[in-house]
């Protein structure tokens, strides 16, 4: 058990200081909050404080299940009615990992020290982004910061949701496709080599499929480190140049030219502008800044491009239902519904609605995308594989020929 100096607030607001013994300082803590004292400063134990003080400062790198772990339970914890300050207590115990606990810590510490949540979660701009960090100000500006956790939480997990669900639909024609490439690269490297000295003594006498075969055979056999080294720079030029600015235009411009995957990778990523556009207006926040903000939730830079002119469109004055009159939404009522709810002050409900249903239609679309892919796939690999099996047959045949005469 360790001495802790503590000083805080009672329960009638009167200041208050004492000592208390804990294992540790988040123990002393829910001790002092459970006597009804919320802590402002806590010291004692100091291996203990130091290993708290340098997790507080160490640089946190949040994931995406960290933000959506933080958000539901916070959220539940103010459902309950529980202070702010209390309920971060409980998080860096509920935490399940450094990287989570140093963050909570970090936010405690801000919020303990005056700072409104809004203030303290800036920080973490970088891994929350700008949608959540304004919907949290929204919250609190409007004293609805239980309802925003909530309505994020729903928001963190539908986009969690559809990520995962991509995934999950991508894995199986990823695997098979590269079992296909597996299977011819062991078929030309192993299993038409061992008929090499059987077709030797036929020379130019081989069908010619058989020779370019065998030669494709040869090529891979003696050339395969020089191909893994070819496609391992080639790979890495790739990277390097998506991930420069003209580099990811031109990709996402082409991926969302590609038949049936630029109209699901289109839809999705209008389901989450849509969706974050909604959310955004349903909390007070100006049109402008909402649709500025809905625009950087896009991940796709070409989409995102096109975007962007509404934000001036409704800086100018005319209607937000005039930008829509691009081609991204020509096979659609997206411009019809959305004059609709200009008229009818509805922005943030229809907003919402096209959010739905571009989902629905993204997820309509991949299920019809991967019931071509996977026969295609298999389909593909059937007829390489029945070219090396017909070349190598045509050869057996052609030495037949030449023995039987």
């Amino acid at each position: 058990m360790i001495d802790y100096q503590y000083a805080g607030t009672a329960t009638d607001g009167k200041p208050c200081q004492g000592s208390i013994r804990a294992p540790s300082v988040e123990a002393a803590r829910l001790r002092l909050i459970g006597q009804g004292i919320t802590p402002i400063s806590l010291r004692g134990g100091d291996g203990e404080a130091a290993a708290q003080l340098a997790a507080a400062n160490e640089e946190v790198r949040l994931k995406r299940a960290d933000v959506l772990m933080f958000t539901r339970e916070l959220s539940h914890l103010k459902s309950a009615n529980m202070p702010l300050d209390r309920a971060l207590v409980m998080l860096q115990e509920i935490a399940n990992n450094d990287r989570l606990k140093a963050f909570v810590i970090r936010v405690t510490e801000g919020v303990r020290s005056g700072k409104s949540l809004y203030i303290s979660l800036q920080p973490f701009e970088r891994d929350l982004g700008r949608r959540y960090l304004v919907m949290i100000r929204a919250g609190e500006a409007s004293g609805g910061l239980t309802q925003v956790l909530k309505e994020l939480t729903g928001q963190l997990e539908a986009d969690d949701k559809l990520r995962n669900y991509i995934i999950s639909s991508m894995t199986y024609p990823i695997i098979l496709a590269g079992v296909a490439v597996l299977s011819v690269v062991i078929l030309l490297a192993f299993v038409v080599p061992q008929f090499r000295q059987i077709f030797d003594s036929m020379g130019d006498a081989l069908p010619f499929l058989t020779r370019v075969v065998l030669n494709v055979s040869d090529f891979v056999r003696h050339n395969w480190m020089l191909l893994a080294l070819v496609a391992v720079m080639v790979g890495f030029a790739l990277s390097r140049w998506v991930a420069s600015p003209a580099g990811r235009m031109k990709v996402d411009s082409g991926i969302l030219r590609m038949p049936l995957m630029g109209n699901v990778l289109r839809n999705l990523q209008l389901a989450i502008y849509f969706r974050t556009l909604g959310g955004l207006l349903q909390r007070g926040v100006p049109l402008v800044d909402a649709l500025r903000i809905a625009s950087d939730a896009v991940t796709n830079t070409a989409l995102r491009k096109d975007l962007e002119p509404l934000v001036g469109i409704v800086k100018s004055g005319k209607r937000l239902s005039v930008g829509f009159d691009t081609p991204h939404f020509s096979q659609s009522s997206t411009a019809q519904l959305m004059r609709v709810a200009e008229e009818t002050g509805d922005l943030d409900g229809t907003s919402l609605a096209l959010a739905d249903r571009y989902e629905e239609e993204g997820r309509r679309t991949m299920t019809r995308l991967l019931a071509a892919m996977e026969p295609l796939i298999i389909i593909v690999l059937g007829m390489i594989v029945a070219v090396i099996i017909v070349a190598i047959l045509g050869g057996v045949l052609a030495i037949n020929d030449t023995v039987g005469k």
